[in-house]
Order: C-alpha cells, then structure tokens, then sequence
C-alpha cells in the first residue's frame, strides 16, 4: 500500500485520513506555524521546508479546500507536481474505497477508465484487482474513442474538467462515474426531521448573532425585550451570564468547537443546528439537535441554498449557514449584528470575539475571511432579487459587502 502525504491540517483532513487509512499518512502538511508539531488524529503535522528538507517524492494530497489552488500554486512554485488535490470529504463521502466499488457495483464490469491516475483512482484499483484479477484498468486517451457501456471513473473537480474538455457534447453518450456528484445525489446525509421547519416564519425578520468583538450585551437585552426572533451561532452561549436573552436557534458548524464544547451544545436549551460530520460526536438526534448537510462549492463561486433538506452551502463562516437556515423558515428581512469580519487575526486570538478566548492554543486558524465576506455580499444580492434584504447591523467591524443600517434605529423605543 502507498504512503502520502496530506496538505492542510483542517477539518477535510480528518475526513481524509479516515479515507486513506492512518497507516498510510506519513505526515501532514500545513502552513500554520501554531499547528506545526502537534498531531492531528494522533500524525505529526509539519511544514513545507520540512517536507522539502526530507528528500520525500511521496505524494501530495492536497486536503484544504478553499485554499487547494494557492496551495497548489505554492508547490509548483517550489517545483513540486506530485500532487492531488482530494475532494471534500468532511461533511459526507464514502467511507473507504471498498465503499466506492460496492456503491457503483464496479466489480461488475471487466474493463473500467479512469481520467488520471491519483491516489483515489490507485486504491480502487488495488481493491478491485484483489476481487478481479483479471480486470482491465485504463486511462483516457485523447486519440481513441472510448465505448459508451465502459464505464469512466471521475474521482475530483480536475478529473471532471479533464473529462468534459475531451468529450464535450458526447460526453452524455458515455458511462460516467463522477464519484462525488453521485454520493451527493443519492448517499449524501439527508434530515427528514429538518422539513418541519419549511416557511414558518414566511415574510418575518430575524436577526442573526455573531460573536464578534463589537457585540453589546445591552443590544442582547434589547432584542429580549422585543421579543425578536435570534439565530445564534458557535460560542454565543458565552454570553448568557451577562444578559437574559436567548437565541430563538443556536447553530454551529466548526469541528473544532462542536467537538471540544459538544457537552456545552448539549446542555442548551432550545433549538439547535449542527452541521453534520462524518466522524459522529454525540448522538445529536436523540438531544434535541437537528443536523444538516454541508454543500460545497468551488472558491470564488458561492451557492445559495433555499432548501436546507438539500443541504446548506458552506461559506466559510457560521453566519452564512444562518442565513439559509432563515431563508428556509421564510424570513425575508434578515440582520446581522456582532459580524465583524476581522481580518488578520486568529480565531482563538484575544479580540476576535466578545468573549475572552476559552482556549488559546486550541488552533481554530485565522480561517478565510476575504472568502466569507465574498459569499455574505453575494447571499444579500440573491435575497435582493427575490424581494427580501440582508443587512448589517453590526456597530462597527469590516463587513462592506452588506448595506449597513443602525441598530438602533430597526426599534421604535426611546433611548
């Protein structure tokens, strides 16, 4: 069995390393100084010099998601090619390649195509060959013309690429695999208990909790006061000792803060919302606690989802997700307060929230804000077009791609 290395200590790469098999990581990379020399799933994470320094021409996968093309671009710079760069597998894929041959029943043809030859496409060989020696594996050549009952393996975004560039209009004539689109079509994590919550707030206003440095507890009280309907996300319950106010629904998306503060989650009253990962922390369902689909698009092309039975499009930040989870209970006047989007600073840095951080070495990373603020100015443009409005009441902070409207001026009180 082959080794590699991983690209990217974030949540992906827990996923990943389930998928490969932890005995055949040799290390993982990753650029954060802070996550250097620790472990991740129990394997050492290093740096790219480290990598280098070793001599190592085992392969690179590239397991970071939003930032796979700079890091792509930072190996080629460094005259690395030996590389490939891994779906997203964290919010739900196949749990192994044996899982991909009984799910596409590929032990059932004789001869099977593959666009590239990666890691992924590797192992489903070894497996088959194991169970059909005598299968015929090839690749796609540009000079021959394949047969339509043949089928082809796509196994990532560049192997799709690859695949419609050839065949262009005929590539509907050919048996394709697209491994990722047909687990989310047909194996993808599904809520039924989630459709209960379908426009029931049709035409309301909500408004949706950040945690960010400017958030006033005064502004909390005032929201109890009149009986506004909150969404709250990640670690807002730190707040609660300092005021009456609490959300209407809690949501989380991290890992890191679902599975270090999993307890705390639990212990909430209310309605809660959590992202559904592959590596089950707490018995959610049975908790008061509604998971949801996390949807992936590519960097730079943000989705919207008006359907959270669907899924819900990860945006880089918990706020994104809110604003579908509203959208699917109906509300069409949506405000954001306490939404900062500092740049620079690391999540579990002091200053970046309203909180003192719990844990200073907890390494949630500096995440990618340019990216969230991208997907939050496009989620208030397509609530625009269909009548409604997002807009950011937060006193302060660096989020210009909403209109700003004061705060205080959405309640007829006198001050």
């Amino acid at each position: 069995m082959k080794q590699y290395y991983l690209f990217g200590a974030g949540i992906n790469c827990i996923a990943a390393i389930q998928f490969f098999g932890k005995q055949n990581i040799v290390a993982v990379i990753d650029s954060d100084e802070k996550k250097q020399g620790s472990y991740i799933e129990g394997i050492i994470i290093i740096s790219l010099e480290e990598y280098i320094k070793r001599k190592d021409n085992r392969e690179i996968i590239i397991t970071a998601f939003s930032e796979n093309k700079v890091i792509e671009n930072s190996l080629i710079n460094k005259g690395i090619f030996n590389y490939y760069k891994s779906p997203y597998m964290q919010t739900g894929f196949y749990i192994d390649c044996d899982d991909i041959i009984v799910k596409l029943k590929l032990n059932n043809y004789e001869t099977i195509i593959f666009c590239t030859m990666n890691p992924i496409s590797e192992l489903i060989i070894d497996r088959l060959k194991i169970k059909n020696p005598n299968i015929r594996v090839c690749y796609i050549d540009m000079k021959k013309e394949l047969e339509d009952n043949i089928p082809i393996i796509i196994t990532n975004q560049d192997d799709r690429i690859k695949f419609q560039r050839i065949y262009k209009e005929n590539s509907k004539n050919k048996l394709v695999f697209d491994i990722v689109q047909i687990y989310e079509t047909k194996f993808g994590f599904k809520n039924d208990k989630i459709l209960k919550f379908k426009n029931i707030y049709k035409d309301k206003r909500c408004f949706i909790i950040g945690n960010g440095p400017s958030l006033r507890y005064e502004d909390l009280d005032l929201l109890y006061k009149q009986k506004e309907i909150c969404f709250g996300v990640n670690r807002i319950y730190l707040s609660y000792e300092y005021t009456k106010w609490r959300p209407n629904y809690y949501i989380a998306v991290d890992y890191a803060i679902v599975q270090n503060d999993s307890k705390k989650i639990l212990e909430l009253d209310g309605i809660k919302f959590v992202r559904h990962f592959y590596k089950e922390i707490e018995n959610w369902n049975e908790n008061g606690i509604y998971e949801f689909r996390g949807l992936i698009c590519q960097p730079g092309e943000p989705h919207i989802s008006f359907d959270i039975y669907q899924g819900v499009y990860i945006g880089n930040t918990v706020v994104y997700d809110a604003i579908q989870i509203a959208l699917y209970m109906g509300f069409r006047e949506i405000y954001l307060l306490g939404v900062d989007m500092t740049t620079g600073i690391r999540y579990e840095e002091e200053g970046s929230h309203f909180y003192k951080s719990p844990n200073l070495n907890e390494n949630l990373g500096k995440g990618n804000t340019p990216e969230a603020r991208k997907c939050l100015g496009y989620a208030g443009k397509v609530i625009e077009q269909i009548g409604g409005k997002l807009r950011n009441a937060t006193r302060g902070g660096e989020l210009d791609e909403l209109e700003r409207v004061d705060f205080d001026s959405l309640f007829e009180v006198d001050f």
